[in-house]
């Protein structure tokens, strides 16, 4: 039985939207975060990340497509496969170690994502930050502005089915580090905040999203205290949903995702949005090292898996 073609919807063009087709769902994420660890055969992505052989052949196969990653013979093993990340592939890194970042701040990482950071250049343990190139302060929520850019407008793009597993409605759930990106609905109602839309109704018009699945995906976001919703009005009551400290934090993040697909995935208009920093420097965003200040490369940065508190 052949698979059922995506939904094409018209949406707003946004590079968030053309990043999270790219990436896929969780399992491509996961594969990506075990390439950046070092694997490279398919056997040794099976033996980290388990589940199906099957899923796992697809998501490597569409992460090849996307360009992503590559494959090529093995040095070691003759005519056996290995997967290695692209330049673009490589662009990742800043989203990455942001991700594995607010992970540990909030103690939210999950399966293999590493825990400990240590800077080679200054030898100290640390935290990846997100700081202005121009200026080298922190780039946040609240210091950087946004603009239409040369490519805003609309783009048909394909949705694919994005599920994610409904918790018990006495649980609160649990979001981890690639949960976020793994189901896009999550990501793209937490990506709207950004851009100063608060209430349900605003939230559904930009998105094209169905009323259970964004009721759903807000309350999923409120019990993990990423969202806090907001009474604004009493008859009937009505809820604005607003970041939270843990919330705004995710915005470094989400600034790497947007420059990376504005950089590999780019429409020939220009990017949708053009992002300054209150400094009057373009943006350009560095992933720095919270000792030193210097920026953080793969090659500069040894990681590994530890116990890790969460913030206060």
């Amino acid at each position: 039985m052949s698979r059922a073609a995506p939904k094409i919807r018209l949406v707003p063009k946004s590079s968030v939207n053309r990043a999270l087709n790219a990436l896929g769902d969780r399992w491509s994420l996961l594969v990506v975060q075990e390439a950046f660890l070092g694997a490279t055969r398919f056997e040794e992505f099976h033996a980290r990340l388990g589940g199906a052989r099957s899923t796992l052949s697809s998501r490597l196969a569409a992460l090849e497509r996307h360009g992503i990653l590559v494959k090529k013979p093995h040095k070691d093993e003759g005519a056996r496969m290995a997967y290695h990340l692209t330049p673009r592939g490589l662009g990742l890194f800043d989203s990455i170690m942001l991700m594995w970042g607010w992970g540990v701040r909030w103690g939210v990482t999950g399966g293999r994502a590493p825990t400990v950071f240590t800077h080679t250049e200054c030898g100290k343990a640390m935290l990846p930050e997100l700081r202005c190139g121009g200026c080298g302060e922190p780039l946040t929520l609240h210091t950087c502005s946004f603009t239409p850019g040369p490519g805003q407008g609309m783009e048909k793009l394909p949705v694919q089915r994005m599920h994610r597993r409904r918790q018990p409605n006495d649980e609160a759930p649990t979001i981890e580090l690639v949960d976020l990106l793994g189901d896009r609905w999550t990501a793209l109602v937490v990506s709207v905040q950004y851009f100063g839309l608060h209430k349900f109704d605003e939230i559904q018009s930009v998105l094209g999203i169905a009323s259970n699945i964004l009721t759903d995906r807000l309350r999923t976001l409120e019990m993990s205290g990423i969202f806090e919703r907001r009474l604004y009005e009493m008859t009937p009551p009505r809820y604005q949903y607003r970041l939270t400290t843990k919330g705004r934090d995710l915005y470094p993040h989400a600034l790497t995702m947007m420059t990376w697909a504005d950089t590999h995935l780019k429409d020939r208009a220009g990017p949708p949005v053009k992002i300054s920093h209150n400094c009057g420097e373009p943006l350009n965003a560095q992933v720095c090292c919270s000792a030193c200040k210097g920026r953080l490369t793969l090659e500069t940065v040894l990681m590994k898996a530890g116990r890790i508190k969460p913030a206060a």
